[in-house]
């Protein structure tokens, strides 16, 4: 890598104050000998995505969950609530398995006293479809929170939503969905059933929905190059072609594999500047 590359990197890194960050050598080193492996336009096209992308440390995304609870869900939304039901978004094949949205549940298990708004409320953690199925019924005091990190292609919630909806007696109406980040096409999907979500952060597809012909097919070219260096195309763009550029406490397989995938050139093993493990 070259003393300019070099000096980009360490520029978008004093610009995201990403210096600030624990772990953030890792990241760097990482960073480093990724770009050290690419060629001139792939390091060009690498760095123009690091200065979007949206990293979190674990703290972070604490402190943005008791935000959302706190100032962007709307005080009138609790007042008159007798009882929140916290409910992990996940697929009905899934609930053996420990998704990001239990993580989620866990999580505000620890932050929950900072809720200032929500002493006079009842929080009951549930993690199973069958326990809201039919006879259980919701009083108009009471909301079920579906829970997740991040939502992306919008499978996993519109599933969630459906199974939950079986139910005559659980409306939409009723549903709240809280994550700290969304793809624009899980946003798309809760705004076109009028479900009511919360937010902080709103992502797109980094190539496609950014740069336009013939930049566009350039830089999709490009792209596809570098994940050459990749073990598996199974993630290619992100999971569904998201072309996510995110890492929360753990990075979403929506973003680019390239930055949490490890890879492999000239027979030796590199580690990806955000792993998910």
């Amino acid at each position: 890598m070259n003393p300019t590359t070099f000096a980009r990197l360490y520029s978008i890194f004093n610009a995201k104050r990403w210096h600030d960050k624990e772990m953030h050598e890792v990241v760097f080193t990482n960073f480093c000998e990724l770009l050290g492996n690419l060629n001139e336009k792939q390091q060009d096209l690498l760095l123009e995505l690091a200065e979007r992308y949206t990293w979190l440390t674990f703290a972070e995304y604490q402190g943005r969950l008791v935000h959302i609870f706190n100032t962007i869900i709307p005080e009138e939304e609790i007042t008159n609530l007798s009882k929140i039901i916290l409910f992990p978004v996940m697929k009905p094949k899934d609930e053996e398995k420990t998704k990001s949205g239990h993580g989620v549940l866990i999580i505000l298990r620890g932050i929950r006293p900072f809720f200032t708004r929500y002493n006079h409320l009842n929080f009951q953690e549930v993690e199973t479809f069958e326990h809201l199925e039919s006879p259980f019924d919701l009083s108009n005091t009471e909301r079920i929170f579906l829970l997740d990190d991040f939502l992306g292609t919008g499978d996993t919630i519109r599933t969630t939503i459906e199974k939950l909806l079986i139910n005559p007696n659980i409306t939409i109406e009723k549903i709240r969905v809280i994550t700290v980040a969304s793809h624009q096409q899980a946003v798309t999907y809760m705004d076109s059933i009028g479900v009511r979500y919360y937010t902080e952060i709103v992502t797109r597809k980094e190539i496609s929905d950014y740069y336009t012909s013939p930049e566009l097919e350039e830089k999709t070219a490009i792209m596809k190059e570098i994940e050459k260096l990749l073990p598996s195309k199974k993630y290619s763009f992100g999971y569904g072609l998201s072309e996510g550029l995110i890492t929360l406490y753990r990075t979403p397989n929506n973003t680019f594999p390239i930055f949490w995938q490890d890879y492999e050139k000239n027979d030796k093993k590199y580690k990806a500047p955000f792993p998910r493990y």
